[in-house]
């Protein structure tokens, strides 16, 4: 309550919210990890690892001790349109932690049709992206992709190792923007999206990534359709 802006009524918000984390073997369980430490009133995780989820599980019940409100699901599945549609069906936001950039684009798809949030993260090595993807604000990530460079996206999954302090960073990110979402907090940076290299120690930030007229998906949203 001594936070700006942290008022009963955002943090009912907070308790009343429910956030889909979307792959955890890396900055999504970190993501996920802050959600309930936080007090997201229900976090639904869902990976097709089986031991990503078992980790998870271990550091969420650490998390939970500090915040019992907490709701707690996880599941194991294999990425598909028709399971991820329904896991998002009731959800106020979800945390893109997808290492498959096809994954990320139908994941992108899905909630520009659903209106719902995306907080994207996608990278690797030292080299990472962040973009809050909001229906109506902001382009989705098949028209924002071209725009920051990534024309040829991969079609297989990519390597995505990087540092511990890396991913944590990412997931903080994720974390705060999804926060931020559910709890109507402070600005939302719904048409930016944020480059980082922590190698070099250069930070990019690209704006004007609105809806785009002429895409079947943000252009829909943007026309209030």
């Amino acid at each position: 309550m001594t936070l700006p802006g942290m008022s009963e009524d955002a943090q009912a918000r907070l308790l009343a919210g429910t956030v889909a984390v979307v792959g955890v073997s890396s900055w999504g369980a970190l993501a996920a990890q802050y959600l309930a430490e936080v007090g997201i009133g229900r976090l639904v995780a869902a990976d097709a690892s089986e031991n990503s989820l078992t980790q998870l599980d271990q550091c969420l019940q650490r998390s939970s001790r500090k915040n019992p409100d907490t709701e707690i699901a996880l599941k194991r599945w294999q990425f598909s349109a028709t399971e991820a549609e329904a896991l998002m069906s009731d959800v106020d936001a979800v945390v893109d932690g997808l290492e498959n950039w096809q994954h990320k684009l139908i994941l992108s798809d899905l909630c520009m049709q659903l209106k719902k949030s995306l907080v994207h993260a996608g990278g690797s090595g030292f080299r990472f992206q962040v973009y809050t993807m909001m229906p109506a604000k902001s382009a989705c990530l098949r028209c924002v992709f071209p725009e920051v460079g990534m024309d040829d996206v991969p079609l297989t999954p990519t390597d995505t190792s990087t540092l511990a302090p890396v991913s944590a960073m990412i997931g903080a990110l994720q974390a705060l923007e999804t926060i931020k979402i559910v709890a109507r907090l402070g600005a939302s940076q719904g048409n930016e999206l944020w480059k980082f290299d922590w190698l070099s120690g250069e930070f990019e930030t690209v704006r004007g990534l609105d809806p785009r007229f002429d895409c079947p998906d943000c252009g829909r949203n943007s026309r209030g359709n």
